[in-house]
């Protein structure tokens, strides 16, 4: 996987941490796969830093498959994992390094965003394993994409759009009524 690099306001992360913390935790919903992976690789990183590794917030890294080891032994929520990140630090402070999480299905589970808004991608790309790792499998891909082809929709950087939620993910919309 290719190495991405990012960087992330400290005020940005705390505003995500805000919306997904207490009793009213709202879903997380990004923009593109860039997005998302971004936030996947600080969740990772922050459990770096709770499980003692050296993390620069200015220059934080995570290799392609470092994810599973670190997803040994209890799990680290995914607020704390981003407060251990800002930690310490003032709002126009900026998280920044490089990623090359490889994300994909049947072994990456998400632990960060909940829906993501995406382009069709090529079939053969890294970016489709993402998708398919979004959605739990490369069965439910193929009949998305089979039925977008059907219906005639755009593919790649230029094409149409879609929202993907992860399985188990709270819902975009409450019908406002108390189960």
């Amino acid at each position: 996987m290719h190495q991405e690099a990012f960087s992330v306001s400290v005020g940005e992360i705390r505003r995500i941490i805000s919306s997904l913390e207490g009793g009213s935790e709202k879903p997380l919903m990004v923009v593109g796969t860039t997005s998302c992976r971004t936030l996947e690789s600080l969740f990772w990183c922050g459990v770096k830093k709770i499980r003692g590794f050296d993390t620069d917030p200015s220059n934080l890294i995570l290799d392609q498959f470092e994810w599973i080891p670190l997803n040994v032994g209890e799990g680290v929520p995914r607020v704390a994992a981003l407060q251990a990140l800002v930690e310490g630090l003032d709002d126009e402070s900026v998280l920044s390094g490089k990623t090359s999480l490889m994300i994909v299905p049947n072994s990456y589970e998400f632990k960060v965003v909940d829906h993501i808004v995406t382009n069709f991608h090529a079939p053969d790309s890294t970016l489709m394993l993402l998708v398919s790792a979004f959605l739990g499998g490369g069965d439910k891909v193929k009949f998305v994409y089979e039925a977008a082809q059907r219906k005639g929709y755009r593919f790649l950087s230029y094409g149409d759009v879609c929202l993907f939620s992860r399985p188990g993910a709270p819902p975009l919309l409450s019908s406002g009524k108390k189960d």
